[in-house]
């Protein structure tokens, strides 16, 4: 919050005031000093009371973005710690294949879970937030931008950022993304119902991860 004064006021420049004289520096001053002063209640005033902040401990997400991904349920669970962090632990699964047409097959099957923390620069769940989080998936994609698939075992860290809305004091919107690396155990096919193997063996990754278009409950 800024605050800036309006002070108007002047003279003619011969010494007849043509406008009510301004008034002497000190009491200037001392305005001043005061506005200073309450400055920062005002903006603590726009913070949620300590019992809020204390009463938001548990926060329930479900992410909609991960339902455009070929209807992936997903689910995270988030509790506060202190003011500015959270842990948080979560689960995404798609065990489902698409057939547009009969000759034609793609999926991007896959069971995720995670745990990680968040922190929060003004307090939790609001405002900006950074967070890392330990990952494993199971995985089965392929036939979406080229007929090869892949299936294997991934671990690795995923690093994200967002920023949370307070809709109201029970509900929240959450947005951010998260990318991450690691390891992977892997078998390639030729296509995702022929079957016929092209490579297997262990690789490094570096990939995006999430996109969070996201609704929080918190309790």
């Amino acid at each position: 919050m800024r605050c800036r004064p309006c002070l108007s006021g002047g003279r003619d420049g011969t010494g007849d005031s043509l406008t009510p004289v301004a008034p002497s520096r000190a009491p200037l001053i001392r305005y001043l000093l005061l506005l200073l002063l309450l400055c920062p209640a005002v903006c603590a005033g726009q913070r949620p009371s300590e019992d809020l902040e204390h009463r938001a401990r548990i926060g329930l997400s479900q992410n909609l973005a991960d339902y455009l991904l070929l209807g992936t349920l997903n689910a995270e669970l988030q509790y506060s710690l202190h003011r500015s962090w959270t842990l948080q632990a979560g689960a995404r699964y798609n065990n489902w294949t698409w057939y547009p047409r009969q000759d034609i097959q793609f999926e991007s099957r896959r069971q995720t879970y995670f745990l990680g923390a968040r922190w929060w620069p003004w307090y939790t769940y609001s405002g900006w937030w950074a967070g890392a989080k330990l990952q494993y998936e199971e995985y089965n994609r392929g036939g979406i931008v080229s007929p090869e698939t892949e299936e294997g075992d991934a671990v690795g860290l995923g690093i994200g950022a967002g920023y949370a809305i307070h809709i109201s004091p029970w509900l929240n919107a959450d947005f951010g993304l998260y990318g991450w690396g690691g390891m992977t155990r892997y078998v390639t096919y030729a296509c995702p119902y022929c079957g016929r193997r092209t490579d297997a063996g262990s690789k490094a990754f570096l990939l995006p991860d999430e996109i969070r278009i996201a609704l929080q409950f918190i309790f």
